[in-house]
């Protein structure tokens, strides 16, 4: 027992000295290893190759006894490591410890890349991706699509010319590609657009038309309930006007128009917007397309369709809707037309009838009337059109017409020409005082029209311009060899308007269509014609004082001269009248300036100047002031709400889809191409890229900011003067008196 005793002492003794000699030897490894630790640049470590596989060898031993490491599980060791890495190494550095291995990068991180980006590209985002791609900004084509995919995926191969080889981000990382067109047209073809109806032979049956006609539409009951859901989705719900938490009303605007695809090409299309929506109803991207043909306005197709409305609008106003808790219905508050569309919607003659205005019963014998007003009271002397006394009209019409069937004939069937049979049916109708021929297309819906306030401020500065012209050529008293513009002398009146409308308005395609017509008709042949446009307005209402400027001689004559400040009072009171009648907001105040400015506006017309009062400044004398309260008191906004400024951005808009579309089923693919742009891809994700919305200002800033200009935008002699040389000029004051007054002042006589 004792020398057992003595035996395991002295092997506990040789186990301390040799435990002692371990840690000796341990720590100065550990202080030798400190003084030269393992680091790594660009993925490779700095030791020695002798020390560093020294060190990984005892890493890996020490890692085995530590996690267990056998035969059966040999990369125990391999996954305790990463584990520890993972959990106790920053993320920072451990992608900076993979992303310098170039090997390790090359074989792990591109190759889930390249499984990442083939499953990208077989994803839905994918498919939306491509499907933006190809609507941005419009429809890009079969063949602008495949170039872009090729430049946005391919390059050239330098090592083999004339071939190319994909973009790549880094090697084997190849960026993800398009859809092909083949699949990109699978799969706009399985997009849900709702019902969309064509105008087929069973259409057509029984109407009367002179070509074939192509088009297609949509029934308001299916689609105006789609629209609804799109705009009560959450990133549009916030922008709607009238809608509480939980009810609302969409209130509905209906308006046709002709559509510009060409020259030689009629089309027509009708268009639906909300008025929820406020200023954006002058966009495109918020009126959509209800009905499209290749016919007239007046077209027997177009009447059909609108006929066909009437009981669609009924049932919608009658039935409430659901969605996503919100109750809201749709009622037809608006119909933003110009004059020619809403006198066939309101069954009316044309605007050339003696009764011309679709609003009021004016006449041709008595719109100069100075003192004549228009409102619903017996005391005025012009009153808006009431429903019934549209009824009675066409009853005695159709009594009348010996043409229509079921009627009592009262003209002798003698053998007649159209022309008479049309004189004696509006000779008719003018005696009935009134314009009515047949029962308004939609109704007594047509009570709910306002004057349009684009159409008719682009048609006032035409006629203002046309008044100009006319004074420009009978000033410049062109002999009769002067058969091109570039023939006429430089310092005459007429060339030197047409300069200063070229350089200082800024009215270059105005300038060369009157050139144009000049040319071909001497000033003296077919009358000049020139459809003016928004920007075209917007360029009179800054500068129209240049063109004054030029017309004005020292040599005029009293009534020459007359004549011209006639032009430029004129000119002042209608750019005042389309600033505020243009407007989205405005006031009562803003609105008692706009009549004055517009009676004003009529009173010059229809006094001073040798043109009779046509039917453009009669109702901006009259109807706007009138119709402008009317719409400030029933939405709280401007004339502005029921602008067709959208709906024409909409016609050019139409017209560009229409151009990457097979022409017997045009306006169905257009149907298709105009849901994927401004429904299905902003539901998606994609919002259309949009200029934001901006004031206008018609007046321009100089008037108010610069004393050196005069109010009317021309440039003063002197900035203390009070006024320029033309608003100053004496004969002006009586101009103004004779406006007050409603009578010419006696030193104008």
């Amino acid at each position: 027992m004792k020398a057992r005793k003595v035996a395991r002492e002295k092997a506990v003794d040789e186990n301390r000295k040799l435990s002692a000699e371990y840690k000796k030897s341990q720590g100065q490894v550990s202080q030798a290893r400190t003084r030269s630790p393992t680091a790594l640049v660009n993925g490779e470590s700095t030791l020695g190759p002798r020390t560093a596989r020294k060190r990984r060898h005892e890493t890996i031993e020490a890692a085995a006894k530590i996690h267990g490491s056998s035969n059966e599980h040999s990369s125990a060791c391999f996954e305790g490591m990463f584990d520890t890495l993972q959990k106790r190494c920053k993320l920072d550095k451990l992608t900076k410890y993979v992303t310098e291995n170039k090997q390790l990068t090359n074989r792990i991180v591109c190759k889930e890349y390249k499984k990442s980006v083939l499953e990208f590209e077989k994803s839905d985002d994918n498919i939306v991706r491509s499907i933006a791609t190809y609507y941005a900004s419009g429809v890009m084509g079969k063949r602008k699509y495949k170039s872009v995919r090729l430049v946005l995926s391919m390059k050239s191969n330098e090592g083999k010319p004339g071939k190319r080889t994909s973009i790549s981000i880094c090697k084997g990382c190849k960026v993800p590609k398009l859809l092909t067109y083949s699949n990109l047209v699978e799969q706009l073809k399985k997009i849900d657009i709702g019902t969309v109806h064509e105008i087929d032979p069973d259409y057509l049956e029984g109407l009367e038309t002179e070509n074939q006609v192509n088009g297609a539409y949509r029934d308001l009951r299916q689609y105006l309930p789609m629209l609804a859901k799109f705009y009560l989705s959450q990133n549009r719900k916030e922008s709607l006007k009238g809608f509480a938490e939980s009810t609302g009303t969409f209130q509905i605007a209906l308006g046709g128009d002709r559509c510009p695809f060409g020259k030689y090409e009629s089309a027509c299309s009708f268009l639906v917007s909300f008025l929820n929506v406020g200023r954006r109803v002058a966009s495109s991207y918020d009126n959509f397309l209800i009905f499209g043909a290749n016919c007239d306005e007046s077209s027997p197709v177009t009447k059909k369709y609108v006929r066909s409305l009437l009981p669609q609008i009924a049932e919608l106003e009658r039935t409430e809707y659901e969605f996503e808790g919100m109750k809201y219905r749709f009622k037809l508050e608006e119909l933003p037309n110009d004059m020619k569309m809403l006198a066939m919607l309101a069954g009316e003659l044309t605007i050339s009838a003696k009764y011309f205005s679709p609003f009021a019963n004016v006449s041709l014998a008595d719109c100069r009337d100075v003192k004549g007003t228009f409102r619903t009271e017996s005391s005025n002397k012009w009153k808006p059109w009431s429903y019934k006394q549209r009824v009675n009209v066409v009853n005695k019409v159709e009594a009348f017409n010996p043409f229509l069937p079921r009627v009592k004939k009262r003209v002798a069937l003698e053998k007649i020409s159209e022309k008479t049979k049309r004189s004696k049916i509006t000779d008719y109708i003018a005696k009935q005082s009134s314009r009515q021929e047949f029962l308004p297309l939609l109704g007594s819906y047509i009570d709910k029209a306002h004057v349009e306030p684009l159409h008719l401020k682009n048609n006032a500065w035409q006629y203002f311009f046309k008044a100009v012209l006319t004074e420009a050529i009978r000033k410049s008293k062109l002999p009769a060899d002067c058969k091109k513009f570039s023939e006429v002398p430089a310092d005459s009146p007429f060339a030197q308007v047409i300069t200063a409308l070229q350089t200082e308005v800024k009215a270059r395609r105005l300038a060369n269509k009157t050139k144009q017509w000049f040319n071909e008709t001497q000033g003296s042949g077919a009358d000049w014609h020139y459809r003016f446009t928004g920007k075209d307005s917007r360029c009179f209402c800054h500068n129209f004082m240049r063109l004054i400027k030029w017309l004005r001689c020292e040599k005029d004559s009293s009534k020459e001269r007359q004549t011209v400040l006639a032009l430029a009072y004129l000119g002042v009171r209608l750019r005042d009248c389309v600033s505020l009648f243009s407007r989205f907001e405005i006031t009562s105040d803003h609105i008692d300036q706009l009549s004055i400015a517009c009676h004003e506006y009529f009173k010059v017309n229809s006094l001073l100047l040798p043109s009779s009062v046509n039917p453009t400044a009669w109702t901006l004398g009259h109807i706007v002031p009138a119709h402008c309260r009317q719409v400030l008191e029933k939405y709280g906004q401007g004339l502005g709400l029921v602008t067709m400024e959208g709906r024409e951005a909409k016609h050019i808009f139409l017209k560009k889809l229409g151009e990457n579309t097979t022409y017997q089923n045009r306006w169905v693919e257009i149907f298709r191409h105009e849901y994927v742009m401004l429904i299905w891809l902003p539901q998606q994700g994609f919002q259309q890229p949009e200029a934001a919305c901006k004031n206008v200002a018609y007046i321009p800033e100089r008037v108010f900011n610069d004393p050196s200009y005069c109010y009317c935008g021309l440039l003063k002699a002197c900035p203390e003067d009070a006024k320029c040389c033309v608003c100053g000029d004496p004969i002006m004051k009586f101009i103004e008196q004779s406006v007050k007054d409603g009578r010419i002042a006696p030193q104008l006589l």
